[in-house]
């Protein structure tokens, strides 16, 4: 597909909440920006990012990236982002917009602004409830990663334009299936209460036959310790296993050798996994929220968030069946209808 570039041809991110762990949000930059900077460029246009003091700790190829005098703190970005935009663009002279994707939004009131929205679980407060319609009505136009992201925005405001990208899935390499010696069953994620990961460790006591649980991300706070704790209380603390993140080939090795994928979250603005393991050929099961179900195909067994009973039960109908098969849509095209977003602002 072509994208003319007849309007913002060069953009300015404002990348000041990026520097975090690989999960959706990183992935989402590493994958589509350098693609929509290269769509830039080819049209005589730019793309650059302000970035924290201490840089983003990753790669974006053909981005320019500019690093501000803002720490870590989340205080000192809200205090401080306007002015270090503001600041940026005189430096870098012409700019047709402004693409945020974190709260409370900013950007100079002369120039158009794009936002996007991964999720509306930190919206929960009336302090995060009010950013999001502020960002939302400051914005010519909105993001979502998908519908289940926009029906929930649409109860707080009504956008001027409104477009859902979904993510593509194809960023890690296709391995060979292969059976491991040892079955194991991939739970992809950070370990944090959204992720909801004692449901996991609870369908190992409910199902004996089920196998071992790896968990792959980074955790968050102490639910490592309440995974363990619980694990050792219900007697299958043998059967949960723990990576930490690791690099992509090994993830996509992993992918190609587990059992199935189990995906328990309660709340998701998307669920990237569930596109990784179509695209891995594995074996899947999800929790029953809305993101999960506007992805993944019917076929794909589900449960009720919570319920470790119902994942216990969905699982073993994951192992016993032929992996579902997915359409996946690639990072190419999701690159493309962002530059196409940009263009119509």
């Amino acid at each position: 597909m072509e994208v003319a570039l007849m309007s913002a041809s060069r953009v300015l991110i404002n990348g000041l909440a990026l520097a975090q762990p690989m999960g959706g949000v990183r992935r989402h930059a590493t994958e589509i920006f350098p693609r929509a900077a290269a769509i830039l460029k080819a049209g005589g246009g730019s793309l650059s990012m302000l970035t924290p003091r201490s840089g983003l700790g990753f790669r974006l190829p053909g981005v320019e990236l500019i690093r501000s005098n803002i720490g870590s703190s989340r205080v000192q970005r809200i205090l401080r982002q306007k002015q270090a935009l503001e600041e940026a663009i005189q430096g870098l002279g012409p700019i047709d917009l402004v693409h945020g994707g974190h709260l409370p939004s900013a950007g100079p009131k002369d120039l158009p602004m794009v936002h996007l929205q991964h999720d509306v679980r930190r919206q929960s407060s009336l302090l995060g409830r009010s950013w999001l319609k502020q960002a939302i009505q400051n914005a010519q136009a909105v993001i979502t990663v998908s519908q289940a992201t926009a029906d929930e925005m649409a109860r707080l405001a009504t956008p001027r334009q409104l477009h859902v990208i979904h993510h593509g899935g194809d960023h890690l390499q296709r391995v060979k299936r292969s059976t491991p010696s040892k079955p194991f069953v991939l739970v992809p994620g950070h370990l944090e209460p959204r992720k909801n990961p004692l449901t996991a460790v609870r369908a190992l006591a409910e199902d004996p036959s089920l196998p071992t649980m790896l968990f792959v991300g980074a955790v968050r706070g102490s639910m490592a310790q309440r995974m363990q704790t619980e694990a050792a209380r219900l007697g299958v603390l043998d059967r949960v296993r723990y990576t930490g993140p690791i690099p992509d080939q090994e993830l996509a090795e992993l992918y190609a050798t587990c059992s199935a994928v189990l995906l328990t979250s309660r709340l998701e603005g998307f669920g990237l996994p569930v596109l990784e393991a179509l695209h891995a050929g594995a074996r899947l099961a999800v929790s029953d929220i809305p993101a999960h179900i506007e992805i993944a195909p019917a076929e794909v067994p589900r449960f009720t968030p919570g319920s470790h009973q119902d994942c216990a039960t969905a699982l073993s109908q994951a192992l016993d069946q032929a992996p579902v098969m997915g359409q996946v849509r690639t990072w190419d095209d999701a690159a493309k209808s962002l530059v196409g977003v940009w263009n119509s602002v």
